[in-house]
């Protein structure tokens, strides 16, 4: 017999476990990640000074894009353990129907099953 976690498609205690510490690495990596980011845009736009040429301007555009990128990254995944938390991980946003185990293995911080996903993207 299924508990009731399983029965309502949310992880069980074991998948849950597995779930919150590839959530926690990714986490970690991201926020890493951030973090460089920021500062070596905060370097090189200190570096710039007044007279800066179009492709050192490029450059912090390119690292401020990246930063900006990174950052929604890291909100992702910090937005996914918190519906693990809350017992919601795992079921799309927008159906309530589950997600495939296979596309949280690719991108375990969607929130969409592929169904949702696709139409929101047409």
């Amino acid at each position: 017999m299924q508990t009731k976690a399983k029965e309502a498609g949310r992880p069980g205690r074991a998948a849950g476990a597995r779930w919150r510490a590839l959530l926690e690495t990714r986490w970690q990596a991201r926020l890493r990640e951030v973090t460089e980011l920021a500062l070596a845009y905060h370097e090189a736009a200190a570096a710039q000074g007044h007279g800066a040429g179009s492709e050192t301007q490029r450059r912090l555009d390119r690292l401020l894009r990246r930063t900006v990128a990174s950052r929604w990254a890291l909100a992702d995944t910090e937005e996914a353990l918190a519906r693990l938390s809350a017992g919601t991980y795992g079921r799309c946003e927008s159906c309530a129907g589950a997600i495939a185990a296979g596309r949280l293995a690719v991108t375990p911080e969607t929130r969409y099953c592929a169904r949702c996903a696709q139409g929101r993207t047409s």
